[in-house]
């Protein structure tokens, strides 16, 4: 007679799923946080513009980040990259993930934003939560559920009612360049997530990555541009702060957030929370660029946050807790 296979316990099950739970819980809540630090970066950049190019801001920042992400690696704060057999697969998957979600994506914006404006951008840019989503679906093989749609239209509604704008008349540029930028980052937030564990491509090591291309490259193309932007005779104190909060928030902690929900939970779902992002953006600058919503404002940050909550599955969680209760 062969020996029947163990099968686990009740509670063994119990627990397993509970950790998963709390695994997915930590997952969201990393995008909920890289949302609000990226939104941030909005205001910070209007404050940083005021001494500093968008260049010099993006490379110097980005290279400052790069220092403190490296020295908490070495110094064990932050888990090591895993360097070692680093193979021609792997090293090509590393790099397609910084173009991407590095100097790519950067780049792209920037140049969006000199061709139809911030405003116009901003709307199109976030797209990337949503082609994320789409893109997970052939290559991680995840389902769109109907719900999930009627959330990011939802969620789509909202984010032209806040930045008051549609992309109507817009240079088609600048519309293309933003869309493609949100494209690029949309993708690198679903292979980050396809080959993270396959080819060890841990959070820290990634966003090394992304922040060699974002810091040094644009940093150097900003000295040869135009040297007197990167180091101005007479910085304004609020536009280094402003810079300091960006390499802190964004550059640094917004990147290691990230890549840590994209490890633990759906890239739909890492996505969803990321449309958090304007919403953070508006109040934050409202409260440092005493920017005020419009009623229509107010509405739009309502259905984001409406979205948001159906397409992460938050109002399931709520559900689950109180039959647990």
């Amino acid at each position: 007679m062969r020996p029947t296979a163990p099968t686990s316990s009740p509670a063994a099950t119990a627990a397993a799923a509970a950790d998963q739970a709390t695994e997915e819980r930590i997952g969201i809540a990393a995008a909920a946080a890289a949302a609000i630090v990226y939104g941030a970066a909005y205001p910070a950049t209007a404050v940083a513009l005021r001494s500093f190019s968008p260049l010099a801001i993006a490379g110097l920042s980005c290279t400052l980040a790069l220092c403190l992400v490296t020295g908490l690696a070495v110094t064990g704060v932050l888990p090591r990259p895993s360097v070692e057999a680093m193979t021609r697969p792997r090293l090509l998957r590393l790099s397609l993930l910084a173009l991407l979600g590095g100097v790519l994506f950067i780049v792209g914006v920037n140049i969006a934003v000199a061709i139809a404006g911030p405003t116009i951008t901003g709307f199109v840019a976030p797209l990337y939560a949503v082609l994320a989503t789409l893109f997970a679906v052939p290559l991680l093989g995840e389902r769109v559920r109907v719900a999930t749609l009627v959330a990011f239209g939802l969620a789509f509604i909202g984010t032209a009612l806040l930045a008051g704008a549609v992309p109507t008349g817009a240079p088609a540029a600048g519309v293309v360049l933003a869309l493609a930028s949100a494209a690029m980052f949309g993708l690198y937030v679903v292979l980050a997530r396809r080959w993270g564990v396959r080819y060890r491509l841990d959070g820290t090591l990634i966003t090394i990555a992304n922040l060699v291309g974002r810091g040094p490259l644009l940093l150097a193309a900003a000295l040869i541009l135009d040297p007197a932007t990167v180091i101005p005779a007479a910085p304004e104190p609020a536009a280094i702060v402003a810079l300091l909060t960006i390499t802190f928030g964004s550059s640094t902690s917004g990147n290691l957030l990230l890549m840590a929900s994209v490890r633990r939970v759906r890239a739909g779902r890492t996505s969803a929370a990321l449309l958090l992002t304007p919403v953070a953006s508006a109040v934050i600058a409202a409260v440092v660029l005493g920017d005020r919503l419009s009623p229509e404002g107010i509405i739009g940050a309502g259905l984001i946050l409406a979205g948001m909550a159906v397409a992460s599955g938050l109002l399931s969680w709520r559900r689950a807790g109180v039959g647990l209760v």
